[in-house]
């Protein structure tokens, strides 16, 4: 009996330790719209990531709905797969692998081109070939991401942002 006792013990330690939970330094509710051919959403989430590492968790009518983290590979409620094909799949097949993820860190995309800063330290991007026609502006508390050409648009705003406009 006693056997079978430390036997339990032993895979109940292994389960519990190999699931850890991940700590961000960055974690924040946002209001989030997300729209591609095969992503629809738009409401509450949160938003968190420690380094390169990055976790959205989307909630409609305040149940967790959805949360895709980007590691190694992005997974999600469909699977895991590497980012390259997720963003290809589920964003646009002409953008750089890492595109949704800098989106999410308010980073530069695309290495940085097309890149001009305004007066009020908004950030914007515009990169126009014949394939797309995007305009990524980068403030304070939002990102906006817009491609006219595919109709896409991505918008994260800090939730005190919008408590403060109304």
């Amino acid at each position: 009996m006693q056997k079978y006792f430390i036997l339990w013990a032993s895979i109940l330690v292994f389960f519990m330790g190999g699931c850890s939970v991940k700590h961000y330094s960055i974690s924040t509710p946002k209001v989030i719209t997300i729209k591609t051919p095969k992503l629809k959403y738009s409401d509450m989430g949160y938003l968190r990531y420690e380094g390169d590492t990055v976790e959205l968790e989307l909630f409609t009518a305040g149940v967790s709905v959805e949360k895709i983290s980007f590691d190694e590979k992005v997974c999600f409620s469909a699977g895991c797969m590497d980012e390259e094909k997720f963003v290809k799949e589920y964003v646009y097949e002409g953008y750089p692998r890492d595109t949704l993820r800098r989106i999410l860190q308010n980073a530069p995309i695309f290495d940085g081109n097309g890149t001009s800063e305004s007066c009020g330290g908004v950030i914007f991007q515009f990169i126009r070939n014949e394939d797309m026609d995007i305009l990524y502006r980068r403030a304070r508390g939002e990102v906006f991401f817009k491609d006219r050409l595919n109709g896409l648009i991505i918008k994260i705003s800090d939730v005190e942002d919008m408590n403060a406009t109304k």
